[in-house]
């Protein structure tokens, strides 16, 4: 009797199978991340402009498709109540590489600077010494990012919840807590 008093308790209170359950959720929405894959795939590459500026930098070309700088792989994390486990981020960016979509960029106005070498003009920084300032126009356009699902859950993750709760409540049943 004292057995199923305690697979009752659970029962009733499943917070601890559902704070575990937010750890895998994190552990699991940051291997997509590693991965590099959605529910249907693979991600699509970045496109080549946008690996092109990546090369120099800490990630290179296509390596690390939405981890450049780490804020948004960093950012995920779970939360547990007593009745269910979630997985998620509070940076703004996440929705648009989540679900892909249109970033409309207006018309704008921007100083360039640009120094002499013994190549011709180029781009400098602000704070270079002996360069030309100019005030250029910037036409507004339009920047299409593919959808890169991050936070889902497969056939094997539910598998693996479903086997996260059997073991708390087989480890209710034979005594030990989970």
């Amino acid at each position: 009797m004292a057995t199923l008093d305690r697979i009752e308790r659970l029962a009733a209170n499943p917070a601890a199978i559902m704070s575990e359950i937010a750890s895998f959720l994190v552990t699991r929405t940051q291997r997509h991340f590693q991965t590099e894959t959605g529910p249907d795939g693979k991600w699509q590459p970045l496109s080549p402009r946008t690996a092109a500026r990546r090369i120099g930098r800490r990630q290179r070309g296509n390596a690390h498709i939405l981890r450049d700088t780490g804020r948004l792989y960093q950012s995920i994390t779970g939360e547990a109540s007593d009745t269910e486990a979630s997985v998620g981020t509070n940076v703004l960016y996440a929705a648009i590489h989540q679900l892909g979509g249109e970033v409309k960029i207006p018309a704008r106005e921007q100083d360039i600077h640009l120094g002499r070498t013994n190549r011709g003009r180029r781009f400098v920084k602000a704070s270079a010494k002996r360069k030309e300032t100019m005030r250029v126009t910037i036409g507004a356009h339009a920047i299409e990012i593919p959808a890169r699902p991050f936070l889902y859950l497969d056939d094997e993750d539910e598998a693996e919840i479903q086997r996260i709760v059997e073991d708390a409540f087989r480890a209710e049943a034979d005594g030990a807590a989970p």
